[in-house]
Order: structure tokens, then sequence, then C-alpha cells
């Protein structure tokens, strides 16, 4: 199961000074783009609450480029991003995009530059999402349920004097929002 937060910050370097004055390491830095495969008409992941997703991962702390496939599950709890994550390496995730193409099928492009950093049970994302803004999202890890995981997460967020306004729209969702938003109001 995969617990997380998601919240919009306006300034990451300030997160940033705070998790370090924390004693949190930065574990990575790196540029991503998550390829989210619409499998529509044989499956309507969006109706079903359900995306996969192809993610590329070009890292300037280890000097690699890596590739993976992920299923995510329905949300579980409404208020949460907390659902099923099923992930696999991939060998090329450029050549598994052009398998989805040949089969016909489209994707939508999120691109965003990410700091990882760990502290403790917390894995912190530094998120700078193109056309959407800056986020932090929070995992913690070995938790063993939604309590225990809401009672851990805003002990952190007082730590860090951060909002407990959590979004729960994943950015496929934003952006597709965003996309949905800007045509309705050019429609006359």
């Amino acid at each position: 199961m995969e617990y997380e937060v998601k919240v919009s910050v306006d300034n990451l370097e300030d997160i940033e000074k705070k998790l370090r004055n924390l004693g949190a390491v930065l574990v990575d830095d790196v540029l991503e783009e998550d390829y989210y495969i619409d499998l529509y008409p044989c499956i309507d992941l969006k109706a079903r609450d359900m995306a996969l997703r192809v993610r590329i991962r070009k890292s300037k702390v280890l000097k690699r480029t890596v590739s993976e496939l992920t299923f995510k599950g329905p949300k579980i709890v409404p208020d949460m991003k907390i659902r099923k994550e099923i992930t696999v390496s991939v060998e090329d995730g450029r050549k598994l995009l052009q398998i989805f193409e040949e089969l016909g099928f489209r994707y939508y492009l999120i691109k965003k530059r990410r700091k990882i950093y760990r502290y403790g049970p917390y894995k912190v994302f530094l998120d700078d999402v193109q056309g959407l803004g800056t986020f932090i999202e929070v995992e913690v890890e070995g938790v063993d349920s939604v309590d225990q995981f809401r009672e851990m997460i805003k002990q952190f967020v007082s730590i860090l004097k951060i909002s407990e306004n959590f979004i729960v729209k994943s950015y496929l969702e934003m952006m597709l929002s965003r996309v949905e938003k800007s045509s309705n109001e050019r429609t006359p």
C-alpha cells in the first residue's frame, strides 16, 4: 500500500532549508517524465480511478537514467492518496511507450524536477511540476494503518509548519482539470 500526502507550497527553498536543519538527507535530485497511458476504449482508467504510468527518471546524483512501469489502483480513502501501487523496472521506457503507441494508445506527459529527502521513516519529495506549480509530497514507510499514517503526517507537517490542506488529486488529474477548464473558458 502506498501512503502519501501532497501539499501545494509557495517556496520549495524554504522547505528544503527546514529539512536540512532537521537533519534530513538529500537522496537524489531528478528530472522525471511521467507518461500516463490512456487505455481507452479497452479500459476507462479514469472512471475506475486507476492509472498506468511509464516513468523515465534522470538522476543528477546517481548520474543514470532508469525507467519503470507503475499500476496505480483506486484511492482507498477519499481525503488522502492511499492506494495500491505495483511497480516494475523497465529496461527502456521509450521503447515501451513506442509499443503503446503502436497499439493505438495515447498518453499524457507530466514533467517535473524532484528533490528527494529522507528523514527517519519519511520520504519527502520537493516537486516543481511544469505547468502546475510547486508541491511537497510525503510518504511514510513502515505504516500499518491509515490512522497511524494520519498521526505521523500530522506530526511531520507541524514540524515543517506547512498546511494540512492535502491535495488528493494526482498531477495528471490536476493537469486534465486545468486543460478542461481552459477549453471550457474558450467555448462561447
